[in-house]
């Protein structure tokens, strides 16, 4: 009987192990795939259910898993991407472009891990010394967190490497101008355009230079990233605010309504829009622009305040007082509807 116990004993023993690993374990497919995607899971796009199939066929192929990580990137999926891209490391260790794309991935969204994308930025090149790609996104990285002397030696063994990469010479340029050496920044983007004519971020850069010092040039570089990039409002409406500065106020309108068409939710382009009108006396026009930017952002206290002042302007002072209170509601120090509050208690005192 002792022994008949103890042989039921063992077996329930045997028996609970199996039930804690089938409970506790990462769950795996027939087919052993530790990341498994089911092909006809309609959960997920067709694209990944494309590369799932693979997978499921190949469970091993760290390719595989690198290519769906990507997948899931482009769709705006991080946790998945980051989970495939671990396993495809798991996989295969020594591979740079995973550890450079793990941290590409890691600095993504609004939950960057910057510590962790560090030490992959590290490893890729550690594993491929001369990783162009890598150095670049690694440097992007440390400017960001303002770890400007590390990122100069980054760029400046980039610059080794390929002496005739544009970007090295941008980058580089970005950091004089965040240290405040005007100078040399501008040379190191006039360099850049030197290997790249066509390097949009440096013409911008140039632009907005010229447009700060107003000068005409910032409108040739403005002009040259419309050429590159028709789609963008940014040049445009960059060069209608610098119109705007320089007095050009009807030509600046006639830009910041393509910016309108281009881009309906921007702001800064209606304010600007309703200001001009403003300055021509077009009062009605300009407060039904700015019942259009209030729309779009209810906290922007010019906005109040600036339709305060067109209402005042058309005798509507119970609506010009409101508007001026709401301003100096978001901003007290907002001058202009303090100005108009006293302007109104005067004229109602008497």
């Amino acid at each position: 009987m002792k022994f008949v116990f103890m042989l039921k004993f063992k077996s329930f023993c045997v028996f609970l192990v199996l039930l804690f690993v089938f409970l506790f374990m990462p769950s795996c497919s027939d087919n052993g795939a530790a990341r498994y995607i089911s092909e006809k899971d309609t959960m997920y796009s067709a694209d990944i259910r494309s590369v799932s199939e693979k997978i499921n066929k190949s469970p091993n192929n760290a390719e595989l898993y690198y290519k769906r990580a990507n997948t899931f990137y482009f769709e705006s999926n991080l946790k998945q991407a980051i989970l495939d891209i671990d396993y495809a490391i798991s996989l295969d260790s020594i591979n740079p472009l995973y550890e450079f794309k793990r941290a590409e991935f890691l600095i993504s969204g609004d939950t960057a891990n910057s510590k962790e994308a560090i030490k992959s930025f590290k490893k890729s090149l550690r594993l491929k010394p001369n990783y162009v790609e890598a150095m670049l996104a690694y440097g992007k990285l440390l400017i960001a967190r303002q770890s400007y002397e590390e990122a100069e030696k980054i760029y400046f063994n980039c610059n080794k490497i390929d002496p005739s990469n544009p970007a090295t010479y941008f980058y580089l340029g970005l950091m004089a101008k965040e240290m405040k050496d005007t100078t040399k920044a501008l040379a190191l983007f006039e360099k850049t355009l030197v290997y790249d004519g066509n390097y949009y971020d440096a013409i911008m850069q140039l632009g907005d230079y010229y447009a700060f010092k107003n000068d005409a040039k910032a409108s040739v570089f403005y002009d040259r990233a419309m050429a590159i990039n028709p789609y963008s409002e940014e040049p445009l409406y960059a060069k209608g605010f610098y119109l705007q500065k320089n007095n050009q106020y009807k030509d600046a309108a006639g830009i910041y309504e393509q910016v309108a068409k281009m881009n309906p939710g921007h702001i800064l382009c209606r304010y600007n829009l309703a200001y001009i009108n403003a300055f021509f006396k077009n009062y009605k026009i300009a407060s039904d622009i700015l019942d259009e930017t209030l729309e779009l952002d209810k906290t922007n206290a010019d906005a109040y305040a600036l339709r305060g002042l067109m209402k005042e302007k058309l005798n509507n002072h119970t609506g010009a007082m409101m508007d001026y209170q709401n301003a100096l509601q978001l901003d007290k120090n907002q001058k202009a509807a303090e100005e108009g509050l006293k302007r109104l208690k005067y004229s109602i005192s008497f």
